[in-house]
């Protein structure tokens, strides 16, 4: 008898988890802001933060996540004078989900919620089993049991695709931030990537805003935790990366986003991501 094969549509495969754990913040408490080349996602599980995420503003409170795309930049902290609880997981991933989850922020359904709190009670169940000592806080909490236990990584990986499935099968997306600031932010960061081979002064981007020099610092300050000078460097970066993974040779891209020299870019480029252009290729 002939039995006809289907194809298994494959929508996301994770290929590497670089952290997984659960942070516990006080009310003060600002993450000073970062970008790195692979996924990051944050869930709320108690409190609110506020959340940028290049030029866009979020406030997230219980029950709703963030996908932080590669290369994104991003910072949050804390509101409304409560600790916050934050479920978050890195991975590098590829297929067709990846460009869904791009820019998008999630509020769960009940299901969905049970699904994270199913994935994160499996393993504080295996961390019990092997005498690990959970601890908040540390970015490879839930990952120190994937070399001691074989069918761990998989396992993790089950929960998670279950639970990005159900997140484009059935999903409700959050808008972003309305608040004057946050518009005056996101102008702000449009204007800037729109002078990304030149260099404007602080005063040019203050001005094409209608706001203070004085007041855009303020902005960037609360929802970058960088100076201006400093989060339109990071766009520079960003921009490289882009150019220096599509070919495009280390001078020309150093020139073409207005460094003095090759060797000035090549410097900055290592101290603030960790590599050599080089690397890209």
């Amino acid at each position: 008898m002939f039995w006809p094969a289907f194809a298994i549509a494959e929508q996301i495969r994770i290929n590497e988890m670089f952290s997984c754990f659960i942070a516990h913040h006080d009310k003060t408490f600002e993450f000073p802001g970062e970008t790195h080349n692979f996924w990051e996602c944050v869930c709320v599980l108690e409190g609110s933060i506020c959340v940028s995420a290049d030029e866009r503003i979020y406030n997230l409170s219980a029950g709703n996540i963030i996908f932080h795309k590669p290369m994104e930049l991003h910072k949050f902290h804390v509101t409304e004078n409560r600790d916050a609880y934050l479920f978050i997981f890195s991975f590098s991933a590829q297929g067709p989900l990846c460009k869904y989850f791009r820019d998008k922020v999630f509020t769960l359904s009940d299901e969905q919620q049970s699904m994270l709190t199913q994935m994160i009670q499996y393993m504080d169940k295996k961390l019990t089993q092997l005498n690990i000592t959970v601890e908040r806080n540390r970015e490879d909490q839930y990952l120190q049991p994937f070399s001691k236990i074989p069918t761990y990584s998989q396992t993790v990986l089950t929960y998670l695709y279950q639970f990005m499935l159900s997140l484009a099968d059935d999903s409700k997306i959050m808008c972003v931030s309305q608040s004057q600031d946050s518009l005056i932010f996101a102008q702000a960061v449009s204007y800037m990537n729109s002078r990304i081979c030149d260099n404007p002064s602080v005063d040019e981007i203050a001005d094409y805003v209608s706001l203070s020099a004085t007041g855009l610092k303020r902005i960037f300050k609360y929802y970058t935790g960088m100076g201006v000078h400093k989060y339109f460097l990071m766009l520079k970066l960003k921009a490289a990366t882009e150019m220096l993974s599509g070919g495009m040779p280390v001078t020309e891209v150093a020139q073409t986003l207005g460094f003095s020299s090759q060797g000035y870019f090549t410097n900055v480029f290592k101290r603030e991501l960790g590599i050599l252009p080089s690397s890209l290729y």
